[in-house]
C-alpha cells in the first residue's frame, strides 16, 4: 500500500554544550552536547515539510541577548551545519520546502527558517499568543525570524480529539490523517508536537532534553527550572511522553542523541 509519509530524515544543525551537574542534582560532572534536531518529512502530495530549522550564524551576532544565551549555552555551529546547506548536499533546494512547522521560537529551532522564503510557516495558536507577548524569558529573538514571518504564518488551533491519537488534543494538519499537530506546554507555552501515525512516531520538540533524561526530571536544578515556561506543566508533559511510550509509540525529542534518533528512523524505513 502506498504511504502518505514517504520518508523522514534527521539533521543535526549545531549544538550547545552544558555540564550535566549544572542541570541535574546528584549526577556526575560531565559535558553533554544538546543537538538542534531538524526533521525533514516527505509527504506524498504536500512535498517537503521541515519540523524545526536548527541554529543559524545569527546567534553569534553582537547583541546582548545573544551573548547571554551563548554564554549560558555555548553553541557550536559551522556554516555547513545549517539546514539549507545540509539539504543542498542532499540535492534538495530551498524552493522545494513547502511547509515549516516550528515547535516553538527558541534560537535552536528557528535559525534556518529565513532560508526557505516560499515555505508556509505553521505554529500553534497558543504559541502565537506567546510570540505576541514575547518577554526575555520567552527567548524569542525576533531578529532571527524571517522578515515576513507574520505574513507567512498559518496559525493552528488545537482543540479536537482525534481517534488516531486519543491521548491529547490535536489537529489533523492536512485533513488526510498523515500528520497530527498537538501541543504540550511546560518548556514553552503552546509548544507544537507532531504525531505521525504511519510511522507510529511522536516528535516532541523540547518536552524534555533527552528521552534518557526523563527519569531525572525531579532532579532538575533551580535555574534550569526557571528557564521553563512552567515547570509544573513541564512535569505533566514528561508524564504524557511516558504514557505514549507505554502504549508503544516511539518518541523522539529534538535534543536526543543523534544515534538514538537515526536508529529509530532507520528502523522505520527498513
Amino acid at each position: 500500500m502506498s504511504k502518505t509519509i514517504e520518508k523522514i530524515d534527521y539533521f543535526s544543525c549545531g549544538y550547545c554544550t552544558n555540564d550535566m551537574q549544572k542541570i541535574f542534582k546528584g549526577v556526575c560532572s560531565g559535558k553533554r552536547n544538546f543537538h538542534a534536531g531538524v526533521f525533514l518529512i516527505k509527504h506524498k502530495t504536500r512535498g517537503y515539510i521541515l519540523y524545526d530549522t536548527g541554529y543559524s550564524m545569527k546567534i553569534f551576532e553582537n547583541k546582548l541577548e545573544y551573548k547571554i544565551y551563548t554564554g549560558l549555552n555555548p553553541v557550536t555551529l559551522k556554516k555547513e551545519d545549517i539546514i539549507n546547506e545540509q539539504l543542498k548536499k542532499e540535492g534538495i533546494g530551498t524552493e522545494k520546502i513547502n511547509y515549516i512547522i516550528l515547535s516553538h521560537l527558541h534560537p535552536d529551532h528557528i535559525g534556518g527558517a529565513e532560508f526557505f522564503p516560499d515555505a508556509q510557516i505553521i505554529i500553534t495558536d497558543e504559541y502565537f499568543q506567546e510570540y505576541k507577548k514575547s518577554s526575555f524569558k520567552s527567548l524569542i529573538f525576533k531578529e532571527i525570524l524571517p522578515e515576513n514571518f507574520e505574513e507567512r504564518l498559518k496559525i493552528i488551533e488545537i482543540n479536537s480529539h482525534n481517534s488516531a491519537f486519543p491521548y491529547i488534543k490535536s489537529h489533523d494538519l492536512f485533513n488526510d490523517g498523515s500528520l497530527f499537530l498537538s501541543r504540550i506546554d511546560g518548556h514553552a507555552k503552546g509548544q507544537g508536537c507532531l504525531f505521525i501515525p504511519e510511522k507510529n512516531l511522536f516528535l516532541a520538540a523540547d518536552v524534555c532534553w533527552g528521552i534518557d533524561l526523563l527519569e531525572l526530571t525531579d532532579k532538575i536544578k533551580f535555574i534550569p527550572r526557571l528557564i521553563q515556561n512552567n515547570f509544573s506543566e513541564y512535569k505533566k508533559g514528561v508524564e504524557i511522553l511516558k504514557k505514549l511510550m507505554k502504549n508503544n509509540i516511539d518518541v523522539i525529542v529534538s535534543h536526543d542523541m543523534p544515534e538514538r534518533i537515526r536508529g529509530i528512523l532507520n528502523e522505520k524505513d527498513s
